[in-house]
């Protein structure tokens, strides 16, 4: 599962000067942000840079290039970048912090991504965009309690916007709190009927509750709402895994991995797959892949103990199926059984 994230991103624009390297530094930023715009970043990357050539203060070709190597998925030359605003330039330039947490976050440097929005919420307080933030953050760091409580001040500050109740029904979710969950996706629905995120929600929970007709149902909603969405291929391909249509699973999930190469979920499900196919040491390598980017994943630990044990590999499968982070699995009448 992976919930939608919003990355609010800002980008700066042309501040008129007299002198001709800033006219030329100028000229270059706009280069940068056309090709920004059109999804150039590379090209873009390289006008910033030609910019600070010509100024190496000039906050806005830092933010902006920052911004060009975080789509890039550079998030340590994006976080430089806003730190050389901050440290060197503008401390109290806030679009940089706002966008070095992002930053932090996709890096998965979740504490210096706290220490970020903490700062812009001493400036700004009462402010949707912090507290979306801050739920995200925590979100990552599965303190599902402490991302509820942000997005509901999120959804407080910001009554309109169905985007922190979807991820508000997503920590009840991770919680396993359903009931909550659809009560939170419901008050979504209400206000944004074509917010794809709320029927991936209800897919999760239907899958969850072993309604599978049901799951399916709403994953090939949100689909239909949003093609191209990388996450919902991947839960729709876990279904499949979990209905053992292995032919329909490995589409969707390939298709997720290659969207959302970063999504450690993806490489859990392969691993699932591959298992199901009696494919075990691709298996094992992607269990270890996924492990590697997030070692917390519900049903990660499970299955890997299993293609462990199918690969003759006994002892190990008893030290791992230990590690399974997901309540509803009974571990210790596997551990009795194959273990003791």
């Amino acid at each position: 599962m992976r919930k939608n994230i919003l990355v609010l991103m800002g980008f700066t624009f042309l501040i008129l000067a007299c002198n001709s390297d800033s006219q030329k530094a100028q000229r270059f930023l706009l280069k940068g942000n056309k090709a920004l715009n059109e999804g150039k970043y590379l090209e873009a990357i390289d006008f910033y840079s030609e910019s600070l050539a010509l100024d190496n203060s000039y906050k806005e070709a830092f933010n902006n290039r920052g911004v060009a190597n975080y789509k890039q998925g550079r998030y340590t030359e994006a976080i430089n970048d806003y730190s050389q605003i901050i440290i060197q330039i503008d401390p109290a330039f806030l679009e940089a912090y706002r966008n070095r947490a992002n930053a932090y976050l996709a890096d998965g440097r979740y504490e210096k991504a706290l220490e970020d929005v903490s700062y812009l919420e001493s400036q700004l307080p009462d402010t949707a965009f912090v507290q979306f933030t801050k739920g995200l953050i925590f979100h990552e760091m599965k303190e599902f309690k402490a991302s509820i409580e942000a997005f509901e001040q999120a959804a407080a500050l910001n009554p309109t916007n169905a985007e922190p109740l979807v991820n508000q029904a997503n920590g009840y979710f991770m919680l396993k709190q359903l009931d909550s969950a659809k009560m939170i996706l419901q008050q979504a629905e209400r206000m944004d009927s074509e917010e794809a995120n709320i029927y991936n929600t209800y897919g999760l929970i239907a899958m969850e509750e072993k309604d599978f007709d049901l799951a399916q149902a709403y994953f090939d909603q949100a689909l239909n709402l949003d093609r191209e969405n990388a996450f919902f291929y991947n839960n729709r391909g876990f279904l499949f895994l979990l209905t053992n249509e292995l032919t329909l699973a490995r589409k969707d999930i390939r298709r997720a991995i290659i969207g959302a190469p970063e999504n450690p979920w993806g490489y859990r499900n392969r691993a699932i797959l591959f298992y199901k196919e009696d494919k075990l040491s691709d298996a094992l390598r992607n269990f270890e892949l996924a492990a590697k980017m997030d070692n917390k994943i519900p049903l990660l630990h499970y299955y890997w103990a299993l293609a462990l044990q199918a690969n003759g590999e006994l002892e190990q499968a008893c030290e791992t199926i230990k590690l399974e982070i997901d309540p509803d699995m009974d571990i210790s009448t596997w551990l009795n059984e194959f273990c003791s």
